[in-house]
């Protein structure tokens, strides 16, 4: 080959292996807080900037509303402050700043903390929690929680997941929402089937328990067939959303309400972020008498409920089907339709829409 032939064959390849070095070079460190004015959002080019061995890529899909991998949130604190957070970077060690105040949180171990402690190491103050939400922070109970723990309930009337997963779905119907919150999802046993049923595009398994996070994260990664980009892992507290007023169209609390310590003040929560018309499911343990109350009626039954009273639990707090009702009107809930079966209420209210 002659030199001339040779120069050419090399100004051909030199612009293809300056692209090839481009890829080699060291990729920026992720993990830096992101700060906004008025919105703190993680872009794609960000995304692309993190570390190659994170578990997912950033979807190349336009940026619409409807097909975005992108999870709308607002900070736990001031619930004005935008966080906008795609799947696959929700599962990188990722910060979302809140300028309002002054406050980090942070992604690690494959969920988004959005609790008020998120980012925070606390030298002196430790909060108490309620025993029914602390021994969902067990490492034992989340690992045998789908091993037998869950399956148990149906001595108390649960009719099992397949039947409570399609009464939840008919329920959820109403709300033709695109996204489901799945409110302390524990390990996201129904979870995953809301998102294997079609009927969201989304789903964001929310949980306060860690151990129940991780756990989770665990099985959701396990099944090959469910697509990364549409759920999400958050650790969220009941009583403090970090969702904006009227942004959701549909929760879902599946054996929860019993294990919450303020229900008033979750459920004030959940009334504030649904959407009007937006649609609430939950699914939870009644008292120990509700049985006779199913065949006579809880008012007819008042007396005796009065004397069971000390033989149900210290540790959750069971319910009745009247509370249950005066609750979600309290609130600003309507429209109360139920299943129950002995010990086993699950009930759908809604948001009114607006006058």
């Amino acid at each position: 080959m002659g030199q001339a032939g040779f120069r050419k064959i090399q100004t051909s390849v030199q612009p293809a292996l300056g692209l090839q070095r481009s890829f080699l070079q060291p990729r920026r460190q992720h993990g830096q807080a992101l700060t906004v004015h008025r919105t703190a959002k993680l872009t794609r080019r960000e995304v692309r900037s993190m570390s190659a061995s994170a578990p997912a890529q950033a979807s190349t899909r336009p940026q619409d509303k409807e097909t975005s991998d992108e999870f709308q949130y607002a900070c736990p604190i001031c619930q004005e402050t935008d966080f906008s957070l795609s799947a696959s970077a929700s599962r990188m060690s990722t910060r979302l700043h809140c300028p309002r105040c002054s406050r980090t949180f942070i992604s690690r171990d494959g969920y988004t903390d959005l609790t008020l402690s998120s980012g925070i190491e606390q030298k002196s103050y430790q909060q108490s929690f309620w025993a029914g939400t602390e021994i969902f922070r067990s490492p034992l109970i989340s690992f045998v929680y789908e091993r037998g723990w869950r399956q148990g309930f149906a001595t108390a009337g649960f009719p099992g997941v397949v039947k409570e997963t399609q009464l939840a779905l008919d329920y959820l119907r109403p709300a033709n929402a695109k996204v489901l919150l799945d409110l302390s999802c524990g390990s996201g046993l129904f979870s995953r089937r809301f998102l294997q049923s079609g009927q969201f595009e989304k789903v964001i398994a929310s949980d306060f328990s860690e151990q129940m996070l991780q756990q989770a994260s665990r099985f959701f990664f396990e099944d090959v067939q469910l697509d990364r980009r549409r759920f999400m892992l958050m650790r969220a507290d009941a009583g403090r959303l970090p969702f904006k007023s009227g942004s959701l169209a549909a929760i879902h609390a599946g054996a929860a309400m019993h294990c919450w310590p303020n229900p008033t003040a979750a459920m004030a929560e959940i009334s504030r972020v649904l959407r009007p018309g937006g649609v609430y499911v939950a699914s939870t343990f009644m008292t120990i008498d509700s049985p006779l109350g199913q065949i006579f009626g809880d008012e007819n039954i008042r007396p005796i409920s009065q004397l069971a009273r000390p033989l149900n639990s210290t540790t959750y707090k069971w319910w009745s089907e009247p509370e249950l009702r005066d609750l979600m009107s309290t609130v600003g809930l309507q429209g109360f339709q139920r299943y129950r079966n002995r010990q086993c209420i699950l009930f759908t209210v809604h948001k009114p829409m607006d006058s």
